[in-house]
């Protein structure tokens, strides 16, 4: 799929957004049954390209100057399906010291300092490009 190409090519370059995954998601669930090269595609890998995209949209607002945007930010029940895939996520880059004092607030807030935000982008789009490889096989 040419748009799989694209996104591992935005990130080749370093410049893919957590917009340009949201598009994505937005994609295959509109289109992915039938489509040449996503005949693997599950629900649940859906799931996981929304929480990578939540978790880009994180460092994106950090190097906005913006710590915390509980609108943008913070509350993941407008971004995101499946709340364990972020909790994991979140617990895998608290385990390998990418964010700091995590809080879950509110049913849905989820608040995480990004300790170095380069490895951490760096950590996300490793995850986005291994799925990729993953579905477009």
């Amino acid at each position: 799929m040419d748009e799989i190409t694209r996104l591992i090519s935005r990130i080749d370059s370093n410049v893919l957004t957590s917009s340009d995954l949201t598009l994505f998601v937005e994609l295959l669930k509109k289109s992915h049954v039938g489509m040449p090269g996503l005949e693997k595609l599950s629900k649940d890998d859906v799931q996981w390209f929304q929480t990578y995209a939540f978790t880009l949209k994180k460092v994106e607002l950090l190097k906005e100057g913006k710590l915390y945007d509980i609108e943008s930010g913070g509350d993941w029940r407008q971004a995101i399906d499946d709340f364990s895939k972020l909790r994991f996520l979140v617990d895998e880059l608290e385990e390998k010291n990418l964010v700091n004092e995590v809080a879950w607030y509110i049913e849905g807030i989820a608040l995480y300092n990004i300790t170095n935000p380069d490895n951490y982008k760096k950590y996300i789009y490793d995850k986005i490009r291994t799925h990729l490889e993953k579905i477009k096989k």
